[in-house]
């Protein structure tokens, strides 16, 4: 009888990173299901989708997290589909929503793919999260920076692999797509970003340096791709009349694939305000464009861009959260300096950028780095039930 499998996390039918991240290895999974000999199910946190059992591979999902973050939505289902088979869960969260997850009532090995974003003052993650850590039976980081932490955190080795992107539909392109009355291709210099409205995408950083780089005399317009400009960690219309940016910024929320590509290609570079990234998809796609991309020097993200001269340095850390991490203060001085560089090798480079852009991340393509992905997961079955 397959062994049962079941993922874990942001539905895959949601437009997070983590949705995404799940959907992407779930649907690779279940393409070599057979030959694995698994049976695959997913149950995927999600306010509003309540899932598609009929699907293929069946979904489940659950919104009411309360205090065990679905844990018992997720036993019911186990118990649903498997009954009291023996057989793996496999979470893609961050490790302070899997604790519930380390000593849940079910018959199973726990696998943990674990996006790790900040550290504590001694490089590691603390408290619940670091016990799910030490709990589970395999762990997996995002990136090199991810590794370390979550070695440092339970005192042994944590291998990492970074999860893939589309090359084929994250590329060059190009495409008519409107950025309001007030924006002239050939006038202005298109700086881009694409953020969700949360207290970790520093927003504030992105419009006040979109403000600079015009005080310096770059004739500087912001288009700014979010999911809420309003009533959240940010008011986008309050940043526009701060920095008095109405005629120089615009804003999208709903945009396929192909037009984000689109858009990436048109910008003459993407500034990602993370104040700590697991992984960072916006690095990635915009390089894919073959746009330049600066980002700060903290935490996974920083390790995506290719060059040192597109990296802007923290001014201070700050503590943040029940967990205590620590997150970076940025100056939006030192992200015009980053965006300086970056335009500077367009100027220089204008025959390279593309190429070197879209050669950084093409160990990042599926077609590249599901041999790795494949080889973990079958080293992982041929120890199960027990760990590495």
């Amino acid at each position: 009888m397959p062994t049962p499998l079941l993922f874990v996390g942001d539905s895959p039918h949601l437009p997070t990173g983590l949705g995404r991240i799940l959907r992407d290895v779930s649907s690779r999974v279940t393409a070599e299901a057979k030959a694995w000999d698994l049976d695959v199910t997913i149950a995927g946190w999600d306010e509003h989708f309540m899932g598609a059992p009929g699907l293929t591979p069946p979904v489940y999902g659950f919104k009411n997290v309360e205090d065990d973050w679905g844990a018992s939505s997720v036993r019911r289902v186990y118990n649903e589909r498997y009954g009291s088979r023996g057989g793996l869960l496999w979470s893609f969260w961050d490790p302070g929503r899997c604790f519930p997850y380390s000593d849940i009532n079910l018959p199973v090995t726990r696998w943990g793919y674990f996006a790790i974003d900040a550290h504590d003052p001694h490089q590691q993650i603390g408290g619940p999260a670091m016990e799910a850590v030490r709990r589970y039976d395999r762990v997996l980081a995002y990136g090199s920076y991810g590794g370390t932490v979550l070695s440092n955190t339970i005192g042994r080795k944590i291998p990492y692999l970074p999860h893939g992107i589309n090359l084929d539909v994250f590329q060059p392109r190009l495409a008519d797509i409107s950025l309001g009355p007030f924006y002239d291709r050939n006038k202005h210099v298109l700086i881009g970003c694409v953020a969700s409205n949360q207290p970790r995408k520093d927003l504030g950083l992105f419009a006040w340096t979109i403000r600079m780089l015009r005080d310096r005399g770059i004739n500087a317009f912001g288009w700014l791709h979010t999911d809420r400009p309003i009533w959240h960690a940010w008011s986008v219309p309050q940043l526009v009349d701060t920095f008095g940016l109405q005629k120089d910024l615009w804003v999208t929320t709903e945009l396929t694939d192909h037009e984000l590509a689109a858009l990436y290609t048109q910008c003459w570079v993407t500034i990602a305000p993370g104040l700590g990234e697991g992984f960072g998809y916006p690095i990635v796609e915009s390089l894919a464009c073959g746009t330049p991309v600066v980002h700060g020097t903290y935490a996974g993200g920083a390790e995506l861009v290719p060059t040192g001269q597109w990296k802007f340095p923290h001014r201070a850390e700050r503590l943040e959260s029940v967990y205590a991490l620590l997150r970076p203060v940025y100056h939006p001085e030192d992200v015009c300096n980053a965006v300086d560089h970056a335009l500077g090798w367009r100027e220089r480079h204008p025959g390279e950028l593309h190429a070197y852009c879209r050669g950084s991340v093409a160990h990042l393509d599926w077609h590249q780095l599901w041999p790795r992905w494949r080889s973990w997961i079958r080293k992982g079955l041929k120890s199960f039930p027990h760990g590495d």
